[in-house]
């Protein structure tokens, strides 16, 4: 008696978390197929009809993607003959920001394109001497060539640094390395 308890319980239990799993897998529908509570096998054929479309909506998205960054790549590409043919490599090819986190703490964030790429080394030295003392660095090059550089700073002992001029200051350091490949 005691063992067709235990079978009746663990059946039970197992049915439960079926049933539970049915509802989590119905409710990860559309919402024109939550709105009825669907059997186990209807809950199961929309599944199996919803699976691929979201799959050729993932390959639609994943070619925009790709047509999009070819589509910035190439006027980055333009942008930058452009302005060697110039003999001028304008501001357009960096971008620094500079944000107070607090008053001892700040970000910055520089954007530069790979065939410019400034030494790394060469930032943070500048920063040190403006009393900067690098927390944590990190860099990612995107699909388009540029190198971004996110960088948290602490501002060493009383010393009051305004954003804008660091800004200014690191933009005008990337652009004279931009200027003499």
């Amino acid at each position: 008696m005691v063992k067709k308890l235990n079978h009746n319980v663990s059946e039970w239990d197992r049915r439960k978390k079926i049933n539970s799993l049915y509802s989590y897998l119905r409710s990860l529908l559309p919402s024109a197929d939550q709105a009825k509570k669907l059997s186990i096998p209807s809950t199961v054929s929309c599944v199996l009809k919803y699976i691929p479309e979201l799959q050729r909506q993932v390959e639609r998205l994943v070619q925009k993607k790709e047509e999009f960054l070819s589509k910035i790549s190439r006027e980055g590409d333009l942008i930058h003959l452009e302005n060697q043919r110039n003999g001028t490599l304008g501001s357009s090819l960096s971008a620094v920001s500079a944000r107070r986190l607090s008053d001892r703490e700040i970000v910055v964030q520089i954007s530069i394109f790979k065939v410019h790429e400034s030494s790394l080394s060469e930032v943070l030295l500048n920063l040190e001497e403006d009393g900067l003392l690098v927390i944590n660095a990190s860099s990612f090059v995107s699909f388009g060539g540029r190198v971004f550089y996110n960088l948290h700073l602490q501002v060493e002992g009383t010393q009051e640094t305004e954003c804008e001029l660091l800004s200014e200051n690191l933009l005008s350091l990337c652009e004279r390395r931009e200027s003499f490949p």
